[in-house]
């Protein structure tokens, strides 16, 4: 069985959307929707534009989910027709050292389709995409993405972001100290 669960996109043009609001809408809906897990995070972006912001996409992924959730990631190109004719997708990746980097990060997993595909050069393309899932899932062992990790991970962010506001509370505390001692 294959589910998909679009989220809504980091770094969005809406700038009423804040990634925050972002990570809340993913941690809320996303393990409930996959239960028990998520086999691929699927990193989508349009051939011939490359964002700074798309730059920084493992990180935020790395950010929400923790460090080992690029091992479930491949990236998706879409507007493969917007390569030259004969261009291959690596030369593409090539043309932008953070691109390159985004895809080493994920295993060099990547996958491109043509948004005009439909029929059957669309089914194989798909079943394509599947291929380079389920070798990745194997290649894991298997496991997916787990709540229990993401839960992990919350804990601990949680615990850093309580230590860096006592760290601030002891600082202005330490501020209004000093001026009171003058």
């Amino acid at each position: 069985m294959l589910t998909i669960v679009d989220t809504p996109g980091f770094f969005d043009t809406d700038t009423s959307i804040t990634n925050e609001i972002v990570e809340r809408k993913i941690a809320s809906k996303i393990f409930e929707m996959t239960a028990p897990g998520v086999h691929a995070f699927l990193i989508v972006i349009r051939i011939g534009r490359f964002t700074p912001e798309e730059k920084n996409t493992v990180d935020f992924i790395r950010h929400i989910f923790g460090k080992d959730a690029v091992q479930y990631c491949i990236v998706v190109f879409t507007a493969e027709d917007q390569l030259e004719e004969g261009q291959p997708l690596e030369d593409f990746i090539n043309t932008a050292p953070a691109l390159r980097e985004l895809v080493r990060a994920c295993g060099n997993r990547t996958f491109a389709i043509n948004n005009k595909l439909n029929g059957e050069p669309l089914a194989r393309k798909t079943n394509r995409l599947i291929e380079i899932i389920d070798n990745m899932i194997r290649n894991n062992n298997g496991t997916y993405y787990t709540n229990a990790e993401y839960q992990r991970i919350e804990r601990q962010r949680q615990e850093e972001k309580r230590k860096r506001e006592e760290e601030e509370r002891r600082k202005k505390k330490a501020e209004e100290d000093a001026l009171i001692a003058r």
